[in-house]
């Protein structure tokens, strides 16, 4: 790690409390003058970093740029050596992360971006990725056949619901499978893509790309979802980028450690919006609607269809929602 690095991780570490050159530099066993050379470098890149005599230099609540020690500082001791890497633009971090897991990264690997050219989302679909969101990917490796690792669709989205409720306070939502709204509007979307591994008849990894509207101006969304997507802020954002990045890939991490264990399930029928709710959606393209009665254990709706006495089993797809009409 070089020294700007270095200092930085030091002040994320240490947020609003001081640290004297002096103490920063026998820390990182290098001079004050490096230390301050590092400290110049940094405020040119928009940190906000004080200098007051006596005390020496303190990172503010006000910073909020993204970057690797930022995230890192948040991020629980048994996760501060995980593989990251923070990008200002890219083209989808789901790209990068699937590259990296080609080349043999490891477990927990993850990239983060604040713009995507060309994000993946579900199905194949494209997600819009403006700037003004915050974008990143992980890599997770399960010792699973492919019909268990499924389980990782509704533990991401328990992940991500977790860390915006626990980090901002926020009243946001599930919708089956795996997607978080606020207001009405989708504020989070997360797709999974695993990887096989025929040799043994299972996966050699699954990458889980997550996008969060954090702070995203109306007038960035695209046309065809501008009046369907909506933003966690639209103005007065938290500097709590890095907080809440480590708290989603943390609590992802935490929960893919076991998939067999669903007791997360339970969390995630709580906080589902769709549960009692009309859906209408589609079976071998013949639209259906029902009453969404509950979500079994391995994250399938259970309808009551119009016009049947049995409850419809639905694994896969996608629903719509209306709200029920007593």
């Amino acid at each position: 790690m070089d020294t700007r690095s270095a200092v930085l991780r030091l002040l994320e570490e240490n947020k609003t409390n001081a640290l004297s050159g002096q103490q920063i530099a026998d820390r990182l066993g290098v001079s004050r003058a490096a230390v301050w050379k590092a400290v110049k470098s940094l405020q040119e890149d928009g940190y906000c970093i004080n200098a007051t005599t006596n005390k020496g230099y303190t990172l503010t609540e006000a910073s909020d740029i993204v970057s690797v020690e930022g995230i890192r500082a948040a991020l629980p001791q048994r996760y501060k050596d995980l593989p990251l890497d923070v990008k200002q633009s890219t083209v989808s971090t789901n790209i990068d992360v699937g590259t990296a897991a080609a080349n043999g990264a490891p477990h927990g690997t993850t990239v983060v971006a604040l713009e995507q050219k060309s994000g993946q989302g579900r199905l194949g679909k494209s997600f819009c990725s403006p700037k003004g969101g915050i974008y990143f990917s992980t890599l997770i490796r399960p010792t699973l056949s492919i019909d268990k690792a499924v389980m990782i669709t509704p533990a991401a989205a328990v992940a991500a619901h977790k860390a915006i409720t626990d980090v901002l306070g926020l009243p946001v939502s599930i919708k089956w499978v795996n997607d978080i709204y606020m207001n009405g509007r989708k504020v989070v979307g997360i797709s999974t893509q695993a990887q096989a591994d025929i040799s043994v008849g299972g996966i050699s990894g699954i990458i889980v790309g997550t996008g969060i509207n954090y702070n995203t101006a109306k007038e960035d969304f695209s046309e065809d979802i501008k009046n369907k997507a909506g933003s966690l802020y639209y103005e007065n954002a938290p500097s709590k980028r890095n907080e809440l990045i480590a708290a989603a890939i943390t609590n992802l991490l935490d929960l893919s450690a076991d998939l067999t264990d669903k007791s997360y399930m339970d969390y995630y029928r709580k906080n589902c919006f769709v549960i009692n709710n009309r859906v209408d959606y589609e079976i071998d393209r013949e639209p259906k609607s029902g009453i969404v009665q509950s979500i079994d254990d391995n994250s399938s709706l259970l309808i009551k269809e119009d016009g049947k006495e049995d409850i419809r089993k639905l694994s896969c797809g996608e629903i719509s929602v209306r709200p029920r009409t007593l």
